[in-house]
């Protein structure tokens, strides 16, 4: 009979997005002598492991002309740049556990948010997917490319080009032109409060497509929404704060999206445009298996 003996600690982590900026200024603050120790050892590898290995292999296949040592040199400032920001993670990670600091969830349901307050840093495990609108978005965008391309199979000409290129721009308008990206959670355990994430685009570390299954997220609270409260989950701005006019601006745009979405098999509700309480607002640090 089959059977599956599970790990008993968990040593690696794949992550799909690590705000590492966060996480150095975070340990820092915490404990800087870890940092530095870390930095300076993971140098020491490079000067005298990897980094020499890497050369003399290249070396030995004659690879000795001048852009070939600018690439190696690159690679190799790529893996140790990667090699520290693992190593800083786990290292702040490890402190905030050992100091009580990282709040954690048994399962999950009406009641999980009674203690939980703005600032916290907190783990959930569930299942995670971008919002349906921003993954219409992005798909609509991809698709405004290739009809401007006349040797693409979805190649469109004339007034059927413009109005792809006039949707392109509403779209471009409604995203605001910010490298965020919001997810939705769904934790592990009972039915309970909306959890939404809003990531970094810049701190992502796979594609976004990726971001579809079950994960870790360490992340800070940013808001905790009561029954009565609701928050803008699209900006028309970023340079002002939300109002009631913008908000409706947007639930009426949206509306407009329902029908052409399902046509590329995303369906998207009229609600999208905001996230309702109860619920948890949280500013991703990182995100793994």
């Amino acid at each position: 009979m089959a059977s599956y003996n599970a790990p008993k600690n968990r040593v690696h982590r794949g992550f799909v997005y690590l705000d590492n900026e966060t996480v150095i200024n975070s340990l820092s603050a915490m404990e800087s002598g870890q940092v530095d120790s870390i930095i300076a050892k993971i140098a020491q590898a490079r000067e005298g492991g990897f980094a020499g290995g890497v050369n003399a292999s290249f070396a030995g296949a004659g690879a000795n002309l001048e852009g070939g040592k600018k690439s190696t040199s690159s690679f190799e400032e790529e893996v140790v740049k990667t090699r520290t920001n693992f190593s800083i993670f786990e290292a702040w990670y490890q402190k905030l556990k050992a100091d009580n600091a990282l709040g954690t969830f048994e399962g999950w349901g009406d009641f999980a948010l009674a203690d939980v307050e703005p600032g916290h840093t907190v783990e959930i495990r569930g299942e995670l997917q971008i919002v349906p609108l921003q993954t219409l978005f992005r798909l609509f965008r991809w698709f405004a490319e290739q009809v401007a391309d006349k040797s693409s199979p979805f190649a469109q000409k004339g007034e059927q080009l413009q109005s792809t290129r006039a949707g392109l721009k509403n779209m471009n308008i409604l995203l605001g032109g910010t490298d965020e990206v919001l997810a939705r959670l769904r934790p592990l355990g009972d039915d309970g409060p909306a959890v939404a994430v809003v990531l970094d685009n810049k701190s992502l570390i796979a594609d976004l497509g990726r971001l579809d299954g079950t994960y870790s997220v360490i992340a800070q609270v940013e808001r905790v929404l009561s029954e009565e409260d609701s928050w803008p989950t699209m900006r028309l701005t970023t340079d002002a704060p939300a109002t009631k006019l913008e908000q409706e601006t947007l639930n009426s745009t949206v509306s407009n999206f329902i029908e052409p979405a399902r046509a590329l098999g995303v369906e998207i509700s009229p609600d999208e445009a905001e996230l309702r309480g109860p619920a948890l607002l949280l500013r991703a640090i990182a995100v793994y298996r």
